[in-house]
């Protein structure tokens, strides 16, 4: 998880935290997440080194919430994911 960085345009919430979503995750996964902690699902800016000030910076999707809440969800989506992944054994 990482503090929100001042780097995005969006109203800055100092008690808010980022948590990147891998890819491959399966949507209902992240709703129920959202649904059952205070998170939510967000854009953020991409940091790529080297790029160019005008370039067009890809956007990613993370969940944002405090911390806790943050830590609870990815607990929640790690154990769905292993009850996902034990069908094909």
């Amino acid at each position: 998880m990482s503090k929100r960085d001042s780097s995005n345009t969006d109203k800055i919430e100092p008690d808010k935290y980022y948590l990147p979503i891998p890819a491959g995750t399966p949507y209902t996964l992240l709703a129920q997440a959202v649904n059952k902690f205070n998170v939510e699902i967000v854009e953020k800016d991409i940091i790529l080194p080297g790029s160019a000030q005008d370039e067009i910076i890809p956007k990613s999707w993370v969940l944002r919430g405090e911390k806790k809440d943050l830590e609870e969800a990815k607990g929640f989506i790690m154990e769905k994911m292993k009850e996902h992944f034990k069908r094909f054994e």
